[in-house]
């Protein structure tokens, strides 16, 4: 499953990932329609293709990969944000830890980044778990300005 390989992004590929929806409570992952595509072209976004050239999911660096808080100073500089989506029908097949372990891979040999930080829905306790088996702690809790939803900025 994580035997392919990672391209930069394209606008097709921008296109598929805006397309995608997550059902019930994860839909909060959704991306909104118009701009969510556009904003996976502004650099630092890429693809992971599987052997059949699929695509599979997505890494997204840098301040998009950030979320409106209401708190203040929330995402201090140092650490890389990296923000990571799997294709929805895929989601909960156990494939999330090789899928991040890639990512943190991406990261750190391509990148050259140390700290690798991350924010996630806090009700999203399955995507927690899996970031912790990477090696990701806790940090701090903060606010979606949108949505009021809270979320779990994590460091790894």
């Amino acid at each position: 499953m994580m035997d392919g390989h990672i391209i930069p992004m394209t606008a097709e590929l921008a296109a598929e990932i805006a397309a995608w929806k997550y059902p019930g409570e994860y839909a909060v992952y959704n991306r909104e329609e118009g701009s969510s595509a556009d904003e996976l072209l502004e650099g630092g976004s890429y693809a992971l293709l599987n052997s059949a050239r699929e695509l599979i999911g997505f890494y997204q660096f840098g301040a998009g990969a950030r979320i409106p808080a209401i708190e203040e100073d929330v995402y201090p500089e140092g650490p890389l944000d990296m923000g990571l989506g799997l294709r929805p029908d895929i989601c909960g097949l156990g494939f999330g830890e090789p899928f991040v372990q890639c990512g943190i891979k991406l990261a750190r040999e391509e990148l050259g980044v140390g700290d690798i930080r991350l924010t996630v829905a806090g009700f999203n306790l399955r995507a927690q778990k899996v970031y912790e088996r990477c090696g990701f702690t806790s940090m701090r809790g903060i606010t979606h300005r949108r949505s009021n939803a809270e979320f779990l900025v994590m460091l790894l």
